[in-house]
């Protein structure tokens, strides 16, 4: 090995040269890394609205998963039984839309309030006749002639909720 004047070898010299040209390479890499990951999660992140509409469309699919399940019940004892679970399901989700509601955007926030309100008097009204039925002697005879009164109370909820979550393109 060659020595220089100074007692180092040219070898060492260039084992030192590479070895800091690592580390350099190695701090741009952390870097660039941090800088990539960082902006990668700003970009992924989620605005309020983004999220509130997720949590309404959930909700909205709850709903209407519930609805369906009604208006396809048929007429029995266990009518109010059920009647009582979904309406109670459908509640659920009508208080997560209403958490979200200050979030979503403005122009869907209206129809969102209209649906909700619209909900709480068809339940009101489904209630109604499910409890005056119970009280009846023959639950399923009075269920039954209420049944158009109930399934047209159902039909004007789901399409409420329909007409009000059409504009945030629930999927």
């Amino acid at each position: 090995m060659e020595r220089f004047a100074w007692g180092r070898c040219a070898a060492n010299d260039a084992t030192l040269g590479v070895l800091m040209s690592v580390r350099k390479l190695r701090a741009v890499v952390a870097i660039g890394t941090l800088l990539i990951a960082t902006l990668g999660l700003t970009a992924c992140g989620e605005s309020s609205s983004e999220k509130a509409t997720k949590q309404v469309c959930s909700a909205t699919k709850e709903i209407q998963t519930q609805i369906k399940k009604l208006e396809t019940l048929p007429i029995s004892s266990s009518f109010p039984t059920e009647v009582k679970t979904s309406v109670e399901s459908i509640d659920k989700s009508v208080k997560k839309i209403e958490e979200a509601a200050p979030n979503l955007p403005t122009s869907s926030k209206e129809e969102i309030n209209a649906a909700n309100k619209a909900f709480e008097v068809e339940a009101a009204t489904i209630t109604k006749e499910v409890v005056s039925a119970s009280q009846s002697s023959n639950v399923e005879a009075a269920l039954k002639k209420a049944e158009p009164q109930l399934k047209a109370s159902l039909s004007k909820l789901s399409s409420d909720y329909k007409k009000a979550f059409e504009a945030l393109k629930c999927s």
